[in-house]
């Protein structure tokens, strides 16, 4: 049921933002890429930053985890969690990383031709143990995000929680900080850290908006409310945050003082 709402209804959206975006804002650019090699490479770092933005914004804001969290919903890693998203995900990520790369004089046909090999690799990097039990790919490990860098994202496991947004170049995870190798002496924990029912559709599809809904409705005054709505998930106006970030922070600390 969610493979076939997302794929007619989410992407039929996502493909109207596509040509919104390039129609408004390609005259815009300071130049313009051609289709070559080089170009090519600019063209993909760059889809790989807007790819990054959006990616982490959907960690970061609440309202987009909102949208994002029904693919993290899963306890299992396979080739169906690809297309596990909430409909509305498509047209909001297709919005940032088209109008990333536009702006940045990536040419529609070049950002086709990227957009393709980009989905083709995010499919495949979704592939569970049971057909591929270690994701490493040998030494591509080292240079390109694999499997298992992608297995360690859909992780909650607090070394792995927010980590590796980019899709298959790991530039930007580097450079911001959020690259993350698999540890051989931890095993991946799949799903989300809210108590959820996985095999109850209403709460994977929707249990993160009715979560947002009450923490804005019973917050104190107009400032807390919006705050519920851009902080990130676990951030509490009591002060009490539980972001992913702080616990993070504090397994990396503990880890620390252990060794």
């Amino acid at each position: 049921l969610i493979y076939i709402f997302n794929r007619f209804v989410g992407r039929f959206i996502a493909i109207a933002m596509v040509a919104f975006c390039i129609g408004l804002f390609q005259h815009l650019a300071p130049f313009q890429t051609s289709f070559t090699w080089y170009w090519f490479i600019y063209g993909y770092i760059v889809w790989e930053f807007g790819h990054f933005l959006y990616h982490y914004w959907g960690h970061k804001v609440r309202l987009f985890w909102c949208l994002h969290s029904t693919h993290h919903a899963p306890e299992n890693m396979n080739l169906t969690v690809t297309y596990a998203h909430f409909f509305l995900e498509a047209p909001y990520a297709d919005t940032i990383r088209t109008t990333v790369c536009i702006l940045l004089g990536v040419k529609p046909e070049l950002l086709f031709l990227i957009m393709f090999i980009d989905g083709t690799y995010g499919a495949f990097i979704h592939v569970g143990e049971n057909l591929l039990k270690d994701g490493r790919l040998g030494f591509l490990n080292k240079i390109i995000l694999t499997p298992s860098h992608h297995r360690v994202h859909h992780a909650r496991n607090p070394l792995y929680m927010d980590t590796n947004f980019c899709n298959l170049l790991n530039i930007w995870d580097k450079f911001f900080g959020t690259y993350q190798d698999e540890d051989k002496n931890i095993k991946v924990e799949y799903g989300i850290t809210r108590k959820m029912d996985s095999g109850n559709f209403l709460d994977v599809y929707f249990g993160e908006i009715v979560a947002l809904f009450k923490d804005v409705y019973k917050a104190p005054g107009l400032k807390n409310k919006l705050l519920y709505v851009i902080m990130p998930p676990g951030w509490d106006h009591s002060g009490e945050h539980k972001t992913a970030k702080i616990v993070r922070d504090n397994y990396l600390i503990t880890h620390k003082v252990k060794n």
